[in-house]
């Protein structure tokens, strides 16, 4: 009996053992090592300097990428949010019928922007870049090769999501006529060589760079069709003129009457043509609120090849609300667009998303609203208005710029010079921008 009873507790003991020992792990489980100090430390917070604790992992229900923090950092889902169910083509608005096609659409276009156009004093939205992807034949985008250099000279198009191709169809110079009954293809210049390049989704730059060779039609006879294989997640096309068949009456006006990617799928997947596309930049959705996760590490846009405006509140960051009011995806991950009052002056920069508590799915995309130029300045602001810190970078040549919005008379403008990118506001008397 007293052997029984000694059995008994022993084994009392060693689950008692083992309990304590499963305590001890977990509560070492919980404790972690702070990045900025070096404390050991458990909870939300370090004991030592107060910055948030690593998140740990967890995987992406929608696309199956392990992040950490309450946002995927591939595609944007909340953490713990269920996936989405794949919705068939014929609701995303993205896909259209291509005439006497059954079993090929066309990928639509929803904002189209290039490097220049020609602006005629009678006409002046006569060639427009959008003209290259209108479904059109009889208008065109047309520029001066005298001005806008071959090699450099390039339209832009952009989808808004990421879509599927499988071959590119061109239209070449100009297939319209003149007042005078003259078929404008012969007299105009149109493109020769070419180089098309793809952005994906998460990416900011251009690439897949591919050299095509377009046929001089003059018969005009139909599209030239060439094949890319198949390719996923394209959110924007670039096609760069790189040489041309010169014009008979203007040998530098180049033209370009139509470009579109095209899909392998069912016509019954495709809306119909002509349904109104809302353009990407516009949004319904104002300005939301966010608390800070920590100091705002700052960009004039979003990516890191933009300049650095600065570091704010790495001190009290745990007390600060900024407004939020857009968004963009580079580099893989989301940034937002920060609105805040920080030494005595106002900014408006850009962040990346793990610094700023908000509901990302709440805030709408930015998308650029225009295009033109800026005269040299050294009026420029890090927001809309002298309210605003000077960004004290002057500019100090005729620039190429593409526009995002305006407000309280200022314009934000971008331009790049060499690998470093720029996003600023100036006075709106000093820009010349085609809002479309």
């Amino acid at each position: 009996m007293i052997r029984g009873r000694i059995i008994r507790l022993c084994c009392l003991v060693l689950i008692l053992a083992l309990a304590l020992t499963a305590a001890a792990v977990s509560a070492l489980a919980e404790t972690w090592v702070c990045p900025a100090c070096g404390q050991t430390s458990s909870g939300n917070f370090c004991s030592n300097c107060g910055t948030p604790a690593p998140d740990a992992e967890w995987i992406c229900s929608a696309c199956g990428q392990i992040s950490k923090g309450n946002f995927c950092s591939n595609c944007g889902a909340q953490k713990g949010a269920q996936a989405e169910v794949p919705q068939p083509a014929s609701v995303n608005g993205d896909l259209e019928q291509i005439p006497g096609e059954t079993d090929r659409v066309k990928v639509v276009a929803r904002q189209v922007v290039a490097s220049s156009y020609i602006v005629n004093s009678r006409e002046p939205d006569r060639w427009l870049p959008e003209y290259a992807a209108d479904g059109n034949e009889t208008t065109c985008w047309q520029f001066s090769s005298k001005k806008d250099k071959l090699g450099k000279a390039h339209v832009d198009l952009y989808y808004g999501t990421g879509q599927a191709a499988d071959e590119i169809w061109f239209k070449s110079g100009f297939w319209g006529y003149n007042e005078d009954g003259e078929e404008e293809y012969s007299i105009n210049a149109r493109p020769k060589g070419i180089r098309i390049e793809f952005q994906y989704i998460g990416e900011s730059t251009f690439r897949d760079a591919q050299q095509l060779t377009l046929q001089d039609d003059r018969a005009m006879s139909g599209w030239q069709k060439y094949s890319l294989g198949h390719r996923e997640n394209i959110t924007a096309l670039r096609v760069t003129i790189l040489s041309s068949y010169k014009g008979s009456r203007f040998p530098n006006d180049v033209c370009l009457s139509e470009v579109m990617l095209v899909l392998n799928a069912p016509a019954s997947t495709a809306r119909e043509p002509g349904t109104v596309i809302p353009r990407i930049y516009e949004s319904t959705v104002g300005p939301r609120e966010g608390s800070l996760l920590m100091a705002i590490s700052s960009r004039s846009g979003p990516g890191t090849q933009y300049d650095e405006p600065g570091t704010f509140f790495r001190k009290n960051w745990q007390q600060t609300t900024v407004t939020v009011r857009g968004k963009s995806w580079d580099g893989n991950i989301w940034w937002v667009l920060v609105d805040f009052n920080a030494g005595g002056a106002k900014y408006r920069v850009w962040t990346g998303l793990k610094r700023v508590n908000v509901n990302i799915d709440k805030i709408p995309e930015i998308w650029p609203k225009g295009q033109g130029t800026v005269d040299p300045t050294s009026e420029t602001y890090r927001g809309p208005g002298g309210s605003y810190a000077k960004a004290n970078i002057t500019i100090s040549q005729w620039q190429d710029v593409l526009a995002f919005g305006r407000e309280n008379g200022y314009v934000e403008i971008e331009y790049e010079i060499g690998k470093k990118h720029y996003r600023l506001w100036v006075p709106e008397n000093v820009t010349s921008i085609d809002w479309q």
